[in-house]
């Protein structure tokens, strides 16, 4: 069984806050580290860290505001028999100021609108509201 590490950990994120834990673990991939560091950038994050020599794990610690998690959805658009891509100007906003959309491209992980101001275009992985 071949299991997609960027999705698992997104959703594993999800189930976290679903859960009101205050962190969580799973394996951690370069992959990973930079959709971690998007999140961060975006304060839907409070921190992650990774530890761990041959087996790495990344640890990341969930963001509250009065009690409600930072995220509420995930929505995964591409997955391992249908991957998703758009051109930059064809881009999706999302439904919301706060829907965060999560391009893989040649240059590395971005948002929808970091992306489109560099006009590079990519794999479109996930929405999040």
């Amino acid at each position: 069984m071949i299991i997609s590490l960027p999705i698992d950990f997104l959703i594993r994120i999800k189930n976290g806050y679903k859960a009101g834990r205050k962190s969580i673990h799973g394996p951690s991939s370069q992959y990973c580290l930079a959709i971690a560091e998007l999140l961060k950038k975006h304060g839907l994050i409070a921190d992650y860290s990774v530890a761990g020599d041959v087996k790495k794990e990344i640890t990341v610690n969930l963001t509250y505001e009065n009690d409600q998690p930072a995220i509420s959805d995930v929505k995964i658009h591409s997955r391992p028999g249908r991957r998703v891509y758009e051109k930059a100007v064809s881009l999706p906003w999302g439904k919301g100021k706060q829907s965060l959309f999560i391009i893989s491209t040649s240059s590395g992980i971005f948002s929808q609108k970091e992306a489109k101001s560099k006009g590079l275009g990519g794999e479109i992985l996930a929405e999040i509201n």
